[in-house]
C-alpha cells in the first residue's frame, strides 16, 4: 500500500520543498511499520511451516497473528495523521492529480487481480490435475458458501486512506480523517483475515500431494521473503 501511494505521488508535479517533506513522511511510515513487517513475515513462515506438514493448527498461529494485529493497532493513528499531513503539503490541483493517479493504479491493480486470479496461478504452479482442481474448486465452494466473501482475491486488510469516500474527500480543502472514515476495528480485519487465509488452507491441503505441498510452502517462503503481502501471496 505505501508503494502505492508513493507511485502515486510519483506522477504529480512536486516542489523540491515538497519532495523533501514527503519523502520524510515516507521514511517515517516504513520506519513505523518495521514491526507489523516483522509480524507479517513471522506469521506466514510459520503457515509455510504448517502447509508443508499437511495440517494448519490455528492455536498455534493465533499468537503470532495477534503480534500482527497489534503491531496494525500501533501505527493505525499515525498513519492516519500522515495522510492528513500530506494533504496539508499539497495544492488544490495536486490533491486532485494525486487522487485521480491514486485511483487509476488502485483500478490497475484490481484489473491484473481479475486477469490472473490468485488461486489460478497457484493452481498452475503447483501442477494440479483436473481432477484435484475440481476438488478443490468443489470444496472451496461448499466451504465459503453464504460467508459474504470472494474466494481468493484482495485480503481484507486494506489500506483506509484507499476508500472512494476518503479520496473524494481529500480534493477538498477541508480533510480530516475522523469526519471522514472513522478508524477500522483491525481486530475484525484481523478475524476475518485469519479465517480466509487459514479456511482456504484447510481446505486445499488435504487434496495436495506431499510433493505439492513441499512446493506450497516454498512458494509462500519465496513470496514473503520478498516482501509480498498477503494479498499478493494468496
Amino acid at each position: 500500500p505505501l508503494k502505492v501511494v508513493g507511485d502515486a505521488l510519483g506522477d504529480v508535479p512536486l516542489t523540491a520543498a515538497q519532495r523533501t517533506q514527503i519523502e520524510k513522511l515516507a521514511a517515517d511510515a516504513e520506519a513505523r511499520h518495521a514491526d507489523a513487517r516483522a509480524a507479517h513475515k513471522d506469521l506466514m513462515l510459520a503457515v509455510a511451516a504448517q502447509v508443508e506438514s499437511g495440517a494448519i493448527d490455528r492455536q498455534a498461529l493465533k499468537p503470532k497473528l495477534d503480534a500482527l494485529t497489534a503491531a496494525m493497532v500501533k501505527v493505525q493513528p499515525a498513519d492516519r495523521a500522515s495522510f492528513e499531513q500530506l494533504h496539508a503539503l499539497l495544492s488544490a490541483d495536486q490533491r486532485t492529480a494525486f487522487v485521480d493517479a491514486l485511483t487509476a493504479r488502485i483500478g490497475e491493480h484490481k484489473e491484473k487481480l481479475h486477469g490472473a486470479h490468485p488461486l489460478k496461478q497457484w493452481a498452475e504452479d503447483l501442477k494440479l490435475t483436473d481432477a484435484q482442481r475440481t476438488q478443490i474448486r468443489d470444496a472451496l465452494h461448499d466451504r465459503f458458501r453464504g460467508m459474504g466473501h470472494a474466494q481468493g482475491g484482495e485480503m481484507p486488510w486494506t489500506v483506509e486512506h484507499h476508500d472512494a469516500k476518503v479520496l473524494t474527500a481529500f480534493k477538498q480543502d477541508r480533510f480530516v480523517m475522523d469526519e471522514v472514515a472513522p478508524p477500522k476495528d483491525l481486530s475484525d480485519v484481523a478475524s476475518k483475515l485469519s479465517e480466509h487465509v487459514l479456511g482456504l488452507a484447510e481446505t486445499v491441503l488435504p487434496l495436495l500431494t506431499p510433493e505439492q505441498r513441499t512446493l506450497a510452502a516454498s512458494k509462500i517462503r519465496e513470496k514473503v521473503n520478498a516482501g509480498a503481502s498477503l494479498g499478493q501471496v494468496f
